[in-house]
């Protein structure tokens, strides 16, 4: 009788990457909206100065990311990468209890916080699990970016609740024991490819490993992926690069501007805090769903294609939310916005894992970075100064629909480097050149 096959081990780097992703979107970006009211009841900030810290957590998450890209594709650097980080990460959220002033809330939640979310597993999805599946890329990444989705899902409402119970101080040190608890032991299981334990990406056997399409001269069908890489070099000299990072950047306002003040914009709308939270767990729901069915367009249809269709949704989904009255209309709008923003965390970094391979594509994504990250730590403090000035969010999430339209408008230009690499061939070689 033959052995049952043993699981393959690119499927504990999704689990790693679901548990974390889980963690620093719960905790990064809809956990910290509810700590927003209380804190500035207590402290007396203003809301543009509390949000300052995302915009600092951002802004040094994308400098640290050209430091921390390379190492992403060394054989220990992501494991002793994500223990360090994990430490850093537990120890600034339980440091967040004995805040009094400004300048602590920016050091101990956006600069360390910032060295702790990018160790402990923050870009697991887009570095490591590219390089475990190339033929299962879409399905994989599909399922660890639910980890994301479930942020929303899970830490708004458990937040509040422990908020609730026992105050804002201490449910950000009760938070800090959790990252601890929750991520260090994960650490220990991560490995950067299949090569370092002897096998093979998709969990293919030796006979079956994956070809080189590009290397073999055949286009691949739309939605296929090779195992093609390039380096870091080259992927700076591609247009397809300098195309994504503008498209995603004009679209990454609405990343973390729009949606950390979702529960400070529906309190002044008049819905209750616990409702807003609700459904912000509902849209955890459906983000969490769409993930999967957007893993598994993304393995049969060209992804370039998918973000636009994604964008496009999303920003009619923005609309939705500005015109917003009352409980019924805001389900309705997180319900659509779930199924059509839950594909965005995965589309976004599966084209570059696609569009530039497995072997460089923690450097390659450490480059891309710190240019995205511009926009994105700028949103909340923008959206937030809007709402200072304005008395209203209103022309801030009109931006925040432009920018999702117009990912839609600049990605269709960004074709693959392997199209034009194989141009360039044909027209070097001799039938070309005829």
């Amino acid at each position: 009788m033959n052995a049952a096959p043993r699981v393959f081990y690119g499927w504990y780097m999704v689990g790693v990457a679901l548990v974390s992703g889980a963690f620093q979107t719960g905790v990064g970006i809809w956990g910290v909206s509810v700590f927003v009211i209380p804190m500035e009841e207590d402290l007396g900030w203003s809301r543009a100065a509390f949000f300052l810290a995302l915009t600092i957590r951002t802004a040094t998450t994308g400098l640290l990311s050209p430091v921390v890209g390379p190492w992403l594709d060394t054989k220990n650097g992501p494991r002793r990468l994500m223990l360090f980080g994990s430490i850093v990460l537990g120890c600034s959220l339980m440091a967040l209890r004995w805040v009094d002033n400004i300048w602590q809330f920016y050091l101990f939640f956006g600069v360390l916080g910032a060295v702790g979310a990018v160790g402990a597993g923050g870009i697991i999805t887009q570095t490591i699990l590219p390089k475990w599946f190339i033929r299962r890329r879409g399905r994989a990444m599909g399922v660890a970016s639910m980890g994301g989705a479930m942020g929303p899902l899970f830490f708004p409402i458990t937040i509040y609740g422990l908020i609730s119970l026992a105050g804002w101080r201490d449910a950000w040190f009760a938070l800090g024991v959790i990252a601890l608890v929750l991520l260090l032991p994960l650490s220990f299981l991560l490995r950067t490819r299949p090569e370092d334990i002897g096998v093979h990406p998709d969990g293919d056997r030796d006979d079956i490993a994956p070809a080189s399409a590009a290397s073999a001269g055949e286009r691949p069908r739309p939605g296929s992926v090779s195992d093609f890489s390039l380096t870091g070099r080259q992927a700076l000299r591609s247009p397809a690069f300098w195309l994504i990072i503008l498209a995603f950047g004009l679209g990454g306002i609405g990343l973390q501007g729009f949606q950390s003040n979702w529960i400070p914009y529906l309190e002044g709308e008049g819905i209750a805090t616990a409702v807003a939270t609700v459904a912000i767990t509902v849209y955890g729901i459906f983000s969490v769903s769409a993930r999967m069915i957007w893993g598994l367009l993304a393995d049969r249809y060209q992804v370039r294609s998918l973000i636009v269709v994604q964008s496009l949704l999303t920003a009619a989904s923005v609309l939705l939310l500005i015109y917003v009255v009352g409980p019924v209309m805001l389900f309705v709008f997180v319900v659509i916005f779930g199924l059509t923003m839950g594909g965005s965390f995965l589309l976004r970094p599966l084209i570059v894992a696609n569009y530039f391979g497995r072997e460089h594509i923690g450097a390659i994504t450490g480059y891309m970075r710190p240019f995205q990250g511009l926009t994105a730590a700028a949103g909340p403090p923008l959206v937030a100064l809007a709402y200072d000035a304005l008395g209203s969010y209103f022309w801030s999430f009109v931006v925040v629909m432009v920018g999702y339209a117009s990912t839609a408008a600049v990605i269709t230009l960004a074709r693959p480097p392997r199209e034009q690499l194989e141009r360039q061939a044909a027209y070097s070689s001799p039938a070309g050149g005829a």
